[in-house]
């Protein structure tokens, strides 16, 4: 019955796949790419990219052109070189003004580098210098990081989080003055698994940024908040964990939506153990109590990575975009499901964004970059080797207007 009930599936959703989304490449021209971050580098109006080439080995800036040339391949730098990258990310770490890149690193480098920003000139390679951070050498397998002034001091400190042996999340401190990476000072708030996702949120409205995060394997394993304690030296301690729910589930990443329109947002969450979409309703001010439901992907798209929350057809519902790894088969692995659909929701009601393609697609980024009023799907496919025809850094035009 199972094996019918997946082919009854893929015929389904193999009919809605004629109505696929246009796509455009950013780049292609390494391997592994490996997330997306945003963030208006040359204060120009337009986000901008920066993304790790895991297996390349390399961080890339990309600035986003006029809106005439989005489809075309975007002007790009190599801020380093950075083995083993997972995750990298805009923030101006010696306060002058400039966004430097952060990029992490696992494997055995297990490493944070910053890549300062020297100039007016970012496109330049010469305007990039690298440092590790002393600190983060040797730590653990580094998987993602977020800038944040954790205790309103000497500016921007930097959240960061782990995988496997010795995993933890915390925040590097930084001191006065924040440009020598010497005199950064790690601070361990929780252990972890294998972080997928890090969201600043004041959870407990207290006005403090605490910190919502999925954690994928581990004693800890779920989709749960820590408590920010509030200045002073609590803060270089533990922090209070709350769990939102996807409890002892191998959770993806996850988004923050305010689905049922209450004021509040909910968590909306991604596992692999049953391969399904959890959605977190918040119950309290307080962010103690949830109550969970989910729903099942279909079973052609393999197993889920990403979700993210947005209204494409621009209707005044949300909906929802997925992202997933087709595991060597080729397979449509970016959907959507229009957010009407909830009400009464069937497994066949996704729609296919992306073609059929043995893909590892990474988190979603939902952003209008050819500036018709719709939102747009930017996303890494990080496959990658000679034979792997990996996407690289690419967008889904969206076709409604």
């Amino acid at each position: 019955m199972k094996y019918i009930l997946a082919f009854l599936v893929a015929v389904s959703l193999s009919a809605q796949a004629q109505s696929t989304w246009k796509m455009h490449i950013i780049d292609n021209a390494s391997n592994g790419a490996d997330g997306v971050k945003l963030a208006d580098i040359n204060h120009d109006g337009r986000l901008d990219i920066v993304t790790g080439w895991e297996e390349g080995g390399i961080t890339k800036l990309y600035l986003q052109p006029e809106t005439k040339l989005i489809k075309e391949k975007w002007p790009a730098v190599l801020v380093g070189k950075s083995p083993n990258v997972e995750d990298a990310v805009f923030a101006d770490l010696n306060n002058d003004g400039k966004l430097d890149v952060v990029s992490c690193s696992e494997g055995k480098t297990k490493k944070i580098f910053v890549h300062w920003n020297l100039g007016k000139e970012v496109l330049q390679p010469e305007n990039w210098k690298q440092e590790v951070l002393p600190a983060s050498d040797g730590l653990m397998m580094w998987m993602y990081a977020e800038p944040l002034d954790v205790d309103n001091k000497a500016g921007i400190d930097l959240v960061a989080a782990g995988k496997n042996e010795n995993a933890a999340i915390g925040w590097f401190e930084s001191p006065e003055p924040s440009g020598d990476l010497r005199k950064w000072k790690w601070h361990e708030i929780s252990q972890v698994g294998w972080v997928m996702s890090i969201i600043k949120r004041d959870m407990d409205h207290d006005g403090d940024i605490d910190l919502v995060i999925s954690d994928r394997y581990g004693t800890l394993q779920g989709c749960r908040w820590l408590e920010n304690p509030g200045q002073g030296e609590a803060q270089k301690q533990l922090w209070r964990n709350h769990f939102i729910g996807a409890q002892n589930l191998e959770i993806m990443f996850m988004c923050m939506a305010d689905l049922n329109g209450d004021g509040a947002e909910d968590a909306v969450v991604c596992e692999r153990t049953k391969n399904t979409v959890k959605f977190c309703t918040r119950l309290d001010k307080e962010g103690t109590l949830w109550k969970e439901k989910s729903i099942q992907i279909p079973i052609a798209t393999r197993t889920v990575k990403s979700i993210e929350v947005g209204d494409l057809n621009n209707d005044g519902v949300d909906d929802l975009v997925l992202s997933t790894n087709t595991n060597q088969k080729a397979q449509n692995g970016l959907l959507w499901l229009n957010g009407k659909s909830l009400n009464n929701y069937k497994v066949t009601d996704w729609q296919y964004i992306s073609e059929a393609h043995n893909s590892k697609y990474d988190k979603v980024e939902l952003i209008d970059l050819d500036k018709d009023g719709d939102l747009d799907v930017l996303i890494c496919e990080e496959n990658f080797g000679e034979n792997s025809k990996g996407l690289g850094l690419v967008w889904y035009e969206n076709p409604f207007q």
